[in-house]
């Protein structure tokens, strides 16, 4: 049986939709600002900022691209857009490939405009599941984009249950591994993170036991063999290297991300969603 696609274009094309017309009906229009760090040494930063500026336009979102060459010009740039009212939304991109770290950073970026869900307030409703900044006025918490794009195309799958599902996530990144643990524990799967620190031999028995196996290794040497993928199993490959070779997994898969349908639409996506929350979060903070 040759496994089913999940389509990451058209689970994000309605996500698109749906932003696009939560943004049509706000009086006040969210406005974002991007930031880069030293775009010469980061390109595919600089095509993911690109594609962003693209959707932006689209969606009818004025954006700010920013970009900074040195650690105390970038430091003073987020202090100025955390300041300036007029910005809703904020994103950097990581990693920054700087002598500051990236989750030092996160944590400076006003969690009130963080639209990618990764200061500290933010990851915390994650692990408190709490889904709602304003329940009555549908303002929901953000959470960190990828992790949420990954749970979100799991979840358009209507005969795929993650309650009692055993997942194994093989990142332990802040901005996947971590916080995608996190969602699917809430959603009732058990999880097992794995990374590069974990035996090979443990590493295998995880992924042949994954109901659910999602892998980001940014590493294009890193492979999963597919004997290990369990029959039947819905795998998730985040990586833009490839973690496990897709021909030959569409025989074993049941359900699967493929090369030309990515989940990096997905994450954008889920961005703009959460963009648009911090835009509705504002009057909240006045």
């Amino acid at each position: 049986m040759k496994a089913r696609i999940l389509d990451c274009k058209g689970a994000a094309a309605r996500y698109f939709d749906w932003a696009a017309r939560e943004i049509a009906a706000m009086k006040r229009k969210p406005r974002l600002a991007t930031v880069l760090f030293r775009p010469d040494q980061n390109p595919a930063s600089l095509r993911y900022r690109d594609l962003m500026v693209k959707d932006a336009e689209r969606l009818g979102v004025v954006v700010e691209p920013h970009e900074a060459r040195e650690e105390e010009e970038l430091l003073a740039l987020v202090r100025k857009l955390n300041a300036d009212k007029a910005v809703t939304g904020m994103m950097l991109f990581y990693p920054l490939k700087s002598a500051l770290k990236d989750e030092d950073v996160m944590d400076l970026v006003s969690p009130h405009k963080d639209i990618e869900g990764l200061h500290s307030l933010n990851l915390g409703y994650l692990i408190k599941f709490k889904r709602f900044l304003d329940e009555a006025r549908g303002v929901k918490c953000v959470v960190p984009a990828t992790a949420k794009a990954v749970v979100k195309l799991l979840q358009s799958e209507p005969e795929l249950r993650l309650e009692g599902a055993f997942a194994c996530v093989v990142n332990n990144s802040m901005r996947v591994g971590k916080p995608l643990g996190l969602m699917l524990e809430n959603l009732g799967a058990t999880v097992v993170k794995c990374y590069d620190k974990t035996p090979r031999a443990l590493l295998e028995e995880c992924v042949r036991r994954a109901d659910v196996l999602v892998t980001a290794v940014p590493d294009a040497a890193f492979r999963i063999p597919v004997e290990w993928v369990k029959p039947g199993a819905a795998v998730v490959d985040v990586s833009f290297e490839g973690n496990v070779d897709a021909k030959t997994l569409e025989g074993v898969a049941g359900r699967m991300t493929s090369p030309d349908n990515r989940v990096g639409v997905m994450t954008r996506a889920m961005t703009f969603v959460n963009l648009v929350y911090c835009a509705k979060n504002a009057p909240l903070r006045r």
